[in-house]
């Protein structure tokens, strides 16, 4: 009997890879390109928290969940499809520095070409959301592992 995984696992991987491209280019539409409502123009905020604390105490539920668990929800597919995609990346150490740097280059892009805010507290909801994709691929990486080696037949 043909041993059907390896294609399999090709496909997935190209599927996978399709799906990184696609949300790469989204990412770089949305956060460089899209019009933005609450801009007040070129500006840097360089204090842990502050933003988030000041839409927190904004009261405008909406205002608080686009941008900050947009913000984390944004990089959650980066930790989930890069270590997919590329076995070098399946180790946190390799992962997390990533995440960071793109994180880091987009706002710095942001500030300088679309005029807009550049923000540590961006970059710490960005790490953190594609380190809960990273954890999240753990998860299915291992439960898949788990279940292909318990039940395939020798």
């Amino acid at each position: 009997m043909i041993d059907m995984m390896p294609l399999l696992r090709k496909r997935l991987k190209r599927f996978c890879a399709g799906l990184f491209w696609t949300y790469f280019f989204t990412l770089l539409y949305v956060t460089l390109f899209t019009y933005n409502y609450y801009v007040y123009g070129k500006s840097v905020n360089l204090v842990f928290f502050d933003s988030i604390k000041l839409m927190f105490e904004s009261g405008d539920p909406w205002l608080f969940a686009k941008n900050v668990l947009g913000n984390v929800v944004l990089f959650f597919p980066l930790g989930f499809l890069l270590p997919t995609i590329y076995k070098p990346l399946r180790a946190f150490r390799t992962c997390l520095p990533l995440a960071f740097s793109t994180s880091l280059i987009i706002e710095i892009c942001q500030y300088e070409f679309a005029e807009r805010i550049f923000d540590v507290d961006d970059i710490f909801l960005n790490t953190l959301g594609a380190v809960f994709g990273w954890l999240t691929f753990k998860i299915v990486h291992h439960a898949y592992t788990f279940v292909l080696y318990k039940y395939r037949k020798y």
